[in-house]
Parts: structure tokens; C-alpha cells; sequence
């Protein structure tokens, strides 16, 4: 005949507590990890952010650094939508920058051909284009790509949700500036004459 051993009812109760309490561990643990993995990842994107806005930056100021020198050394400009020619007749050259899509390349050309190309890459989505304000100034227009989350294609829409940095370039030919005469010689004698008519008189 087999007997039947029962556990003890506080061994059960103990067991059942034991369960509960791994229960909270596991949800407590749970919680910790999740609350630790968010902000590894809220500090990570915002790293990677601040790089994206750093080299932003420093190839803006680059590419307005030379776009400058340019500016003041040239004494003719011609542009289209996606060029623009600077000429530099104290260097013999000139020097084309060439927009294309989220890349704008400056090119210094002689009478043998290239001579140098520097590039400046943008974001990927950045549009790039010139606009002709007069015979010697031209804007620069660099836009951004639209915010995430802007879902439309009108494209009044998509400039307004864009963030963009304008460029304005002013090149003034050489003997474009007029001398006034100035009061000389020439009015003293007059003024002398009229002294020794008085005096005659």
C-alpha cells in the first residue's frame, strides 16, 4: 500500500510568495533596462545630430569663404540656373561653380584647360541653385531637406517646411565707378580774375 505524503500549507503559501516576488524582479528589471536603453538612445541621436550640424556648418562657411574671394577678385560673372562663372583677370582664369543635385564643385580653369576642383557635399535631399538678381549680383540658395514627417509634393509646401541660407553676391566690373571732378585750379583762377576786375573797377 502507498502512502500519500501532502506538503505542509505553509511550504505552499512560501512558494506562491517566492513566485510574486520573481514576478516584480523580472517587471522592476524589465523597466530599468527599457528606461537605459532610451536614453542610451536619446544621447546617441542627439550626438549624431550635433556632427550633422557641425559639418553643416563648417562646409557652409568653407564654401562661403571661397564663393567671397571669389567675389571680390572677379570683374564679370555669368550664371544659369546651376553655374556660375566668375573672371578673374589678374589671375588669368576663371573659376565655374557647378550645382548638382546635393554637391556644388568649384572649378578654376586657364586658357590649358582645369587646372583645380574642390567639392563641397551637402546633406543628401539638399537642393542647390543660382538666381540672377541683375548683370553683376547673384543669389545662392542652399535648401534642406523637408523636416520628417512632411509627407506632401507641392512644392510651395515643401520650401515652406525647409530650412534654406541665401548667399548674395555682388560683383562690380572694373570702371563701373564714376569720379566726380572736383572744385581745382580752375575755379581759384576764375575767382582771382573776377578780384582784379573788381579792383580795375
Amino acid at each position: 500500500m502507498r502512502r500519500i505524503m501532502r506538503t505542509p500549507p505553509r511550504w505552499q503559501r512560501r512558494a506562491g510568495t517566492l513566485f510574486h516576488y520573481y514576478l516584480s524582479y523580472l517587471f522592476m528589471t524589465s523597466v530599468l533596462l527599457t528606461m537605459t536603453g532610451l536614453c542610451l538612445h536619446t544621447v546617441l541621436k542627439a550626438d549624431r545630430l550635433d556632427n550633422q550640424a557641425s559639418r553643416y556648418l563648417k562646409t557652409l562657411l568653407r564654401m562661403e569663404g571661397d564663393l567671397r574671394a571669389d567675389e571680390r577678385d572677379a570683374v564679370d560673372v555669368v550664371s544659369t540656373a546651376t553655374e556660375l562663372t566668375f573672371h578673374l583677370p589678374q589671375a588669368g582664369n576663371n573659376v565655374r561653380w557647378v550645382a548638382r543635385d546635393n554637391v556644388l564643385t568649384r572649378e578654376k580653369h586657364n586658357e590649358n584647360g582645369l587646372m583645380t576642383s574642390d567639392r563641397f557635399v551637402f546633406r543628401k535631399g539638399t537642393s542647390l541653385g543660382f538666381t540672377a538678381e541683375s548683370e553683376t549680383e547673384v543669389r545662392l540658395r542652399v535648401t534642406d531637406p523637408p523636416r520628417p514627417g512632411h509627407s506632401g509634393t507641392d512644392e510651395t509646401a515643401i520650401a515652406e517646411n525647409s530650412f534654406y541660407v541665401e548667399i548674395l553676391l555682388i560683383v562690380r566690373p572694373v570702371g563701373s565707378l564714376v569720379v566726380s571732378p572736383q572744385p581745382g585750379p580752375a575755379n581759384d583762377s576764375g575767382d582771382e580774375a573776377a578780384a582784379k576786375s573788381e579792383g580795375a573797377n
